[in-house]
């Protein structure tokens, strides 16, 4: 999403930067706008849909192996703690030390199924954005759209409505999905 804001942000520098070059009357001629939903189309299109479900599935994937790795801990510290009076110092320090390791590499387990949720969101978030950009140019030029912003992430404090292109969007990101 930061990508979104930073392509919109660019965009309207341009426009800015283009706007002195055309005249007054030309400008209100061609000065067409547009707006996508950005999160609609990841939420309501079929590989948005499709997308949720996979991060969903590994999500919960991880999920399960962090909470019988957990289990392990809290069986691990419960057996110490009821065998504690019949240990010796050194037994006792060995336990305390593995069990130390063992919480030691639970927490980077941890780390590293956030590490690979995020990543996958990530390298779909980007996949779409370059597929959605594309058909949201392809969809501009036909409506004749000098410039289409995000919705939700408009660096603008306000403009008229233009023509909402999100469902546009979503039929043709569907179609291509369907390929």
């Amino acid at each position: 999403m930061r990508n979104v804001i930073a392509m919109a942000a660019v965009i309207a520098v341009l426009f800015t930067a283009t706007a002195g070059v055309a005249s007054a009357e030309d400008k209100a001629d061609k000065a067409r706008f547009g707006y996508v939903n950005v999160r609609k189309v990841f939420a309501e299109s079929k590989a948005g849909k499709h997308y949720k479900v996979e991060l969903d599935k590994l999500t919960k994937q991880k999920k399960d192996q962090l909470a019988r790795e957990e289990q392990k801990l809290k069986d691990m510290q419960a057996a110490y703690e009821k065998e504690q009076l019949t240990l010796t110092e050194a037994r006792k320090k060995e336990r305390q030390r593995d069990f130390q390791q063992k919480a030691e590499a639970y927490q980077k387990l941890t780390q590293e199924a956030q590490r690979e949720v995020n990543q996958k969101d990530a390298e779909y978030t980007q996949k779409a954005m370059a597929e959605i950009g594309g058909i949201v140019g392809e969809i501009a030029r036909q409506e004749k759209l000098m410039l289409v912003f995000e919705k939700n992430q408009m660096p603008v404090l306000y403009a008229e409505d233009g023509p909402d292109l999100t469902d546009t969007v979503i039929k043709k990101y569907d179609a291509k999905a369907g390929k």
